[in-house]
């Protein structure tokens, strides 16, 4: 063994197991310059991975996939379900589906973002326990991911590298079928997880935050009932009037993710101080030395002095009215208006803005992100798959505004370095020939199956893929190694899994207990779904 190929192994393993503890990008792109300066690579063709085919794909799937994200298409989705539905489970089989069908398109961590908030607050005010529905939710959008090619970015390295390896071409779609069926079957065996869940996850809060409004009574309310309105609507009425009349203004209470809906709405519909003049909404957190603190927005009407809109006010005491309202420290704003607008308001009053906006559904950019994935799976059928997700995106981008503004944002920077690094870094090692030898054991289905379990809870989704990808060389194998990709059993193993994990709080032995049921439901339902494909 010469000393390149020592070196190229060094960076194999010293970039798996320092992407642990550091950034993973970092390590990787160190490891490749590592290979450069060995003589590996020249420096030219080391960066030339960092826009490699998978890693453009990537690309254009996170703008396409966060334009739809950003149009508020899933919240309003997945708000639609929970107003219409007053048990958990049933909403929860519902969401679960939704999530784990989109998560073959859109982003992963951006499904989990939008609706583990809906979740968590349909389940407190259902009086379960918000984590206990959460969890699952991220277990399912990780084997969601397994529905197309495009699904993860180990999917996506795939799509890329078979070809190169085999000469045979692979569609997007190419093992959506058994993936499908698995996805089904697993959603009731995952209700059941989180109903288990709920017996040892009790303690874990999740507050539900809600919002004091104006809202006008509409034409079908007129002479409805209070307490029959605020259950159909999930609201509570601050009036001490029985039966409410067509036009009256009344102060409400309302769940945060339901504003978007309500501001539309034509029966109790939100009445902000001041014009919307953009759909972009966010909390503003009055601070110990904001100049709110004391004041009322009669005495200081913010919504005059800049372009903004008052949508709401979370509020720390008792309140008869918006105006009159006096502010304390850690209360809360809810403003729309252009995001510099914001800015400059926040920055004048010496607000904090809160970490995350409120979502509105936006029609243009939904038909935008949309299209732009329509264009680039129906182009992938006929061109190079790279080309396809470039036209997507500029397609998806069409829909303008803050869809291009935030372009920057959308795009996980840092994975895309991750990925084109550990590119090059497995091209090195295949070329080494090194890990021929495990060819062999790769052409059983069962190996591969195992294997994939194995290496995408341990080393993660990319460098599995990379690694083994080169090995794999028959379309039996590669589907059996894509549907054994269930980065669930570890909480490090997905994003999205971490994520929830991470902000739930809970403790490593209870996940485990959780993760070791959803993976043992994720392997039965899996080779039952294998057996359907087979069937039909």
């Amino acid at each position: 063994m010469d000393f390149q190929t020592v070196a190229i192994l060094a960076a194999l393993f010293a970039t798996v197991a320092a992407s642990l503890r550091y950034r993973p990008d970092v390590v990787a792109f160190a490891a490749l310059m590592a290979l450069v300066l060995v003589g590996v690579y020249s420096l030219q063709s080391a960066l030339s991975f960092l826009i490699a085919p998978a890693v453009v794909v990537l690309f254009g799937s996170m703008v396409i996939s966060g334009v739809i994200a950003e149009s508020g298409l899933l919240d309003l989705a997945a708000g639609s379900l929970a107003k219409r539905t007053k048990h958990m489970t049933i909403l929860a089989a519902a969401l679960y589906v939704v999530a784990g069908v989109a998560s073959g398109f859109v982003s992963d961590v951006a499904i989990v973002l939008a609706l583990s908030a809906l979740v968590a607050e349909t389940a407190k005010r259902l009086k379960t326990t918000p984590v206990a529905y959460v969890l699952p939710l991220a277990f399912v959008v990780a084997l969601g991911g397994r529905l197309t090619m495009i699904g993860n970015a180990g999917n996506v390295i795939l799509l890329s590298t078979y070809p190169q390896t085999t000469g045979e071409e692979v569609g997007i779609f190419q093992f959506t079928e058994p993936a499908l069926y698995s996805l089904l079957l697993a959603v009731p065996l995952f209700v059941a997880i989180a109903k288990y869940a709920e017996k040892i996850a009790p303690s874990v809060p999740t507050a539900a935050k809600s919002v004091l409004v104006r809202a006008v009574v509409g034409e079908s309310l007129d002479g409805a009932w209070k307490k029959e309105v605020e259950t159909r609507e999930r609201v509570k009425i601050l009036t001490k009037r029985r039966v409410l009349r067509r036009g009256d203004v009344l102060l409400v209470k309302v769940l945060a993710s339901d504003i978007p809906a309500r501001l539309r709405s034509r029966d109790l519909q939100i009445l902000p101080l001041g014009e919307v003049k953009s759909d972009h909404m966010e909390f503003l957190i009055v601070t110990q030395r904001s100049r709110l603190v004391g004041k009322s927005l009669a005495l200081e009407p913010v919504y005059t002095a800049f372009p903004v809109a008052v949508v709401g006010i979370v509020a720390g005491g008792p309140i008869s009215s918006l105006e009159t309202y006096v502010f304390k420290p850690s209360d809360e704003l809810l403003v729309a208006g252009d995001e510099k607008a914001i800015e400059r308001l926040a920055a004048y009053y010496r607000l904090e803005r809160a970490k995350s906006p409120v979502k509105t559904f936006r029609p243009r950019l939904a038909a935008s992100g949309l299209a732009g994935l329509a264009v680039a799976v129906a182009l992938s059928q006929f061109t190079d798959t790279a080309l396809a997700f470039i036209a997507g995106t500029f397609v998806a981008l069409a829909g303008g505004g803050r869809a291009v503004e935030r372009l920057y944002q959308m795009v996980s920077w840092e994975t895309l370095i991750y990925v084109g690094s550990f590119i090059g870094i497995g091209q090195a090692v295949a070329q080494t020939g090194v890990l021929q030898p495990l060819a062999q054991y790769l052409n059983s289905p069962t190996t591969v199956f195992a294997t994939a379990i194995l290496a995408t809870n341990t080393i993660g989704l990319v460098p599995s893929a990379v690694v083994l990808g080169p090995l794999i060389t028959n379309q039996a194998a590669l589907m059996m190694y894509i549907l054994g990709t269930m980065p669930i059993l570890l909480p490090f193993a997905h994003p999205a899994v971490y994520l929830v994990y991470k902000e739930a709080g809970l403790p490593l032995r209870d996940y485990l207990k959780l993760s070791a049921l959803a993976t043992a439901a994720a392997v039965a339902t899996t080779l039952a779904g294998l057996e359907l494909s087979q069937l039909f």
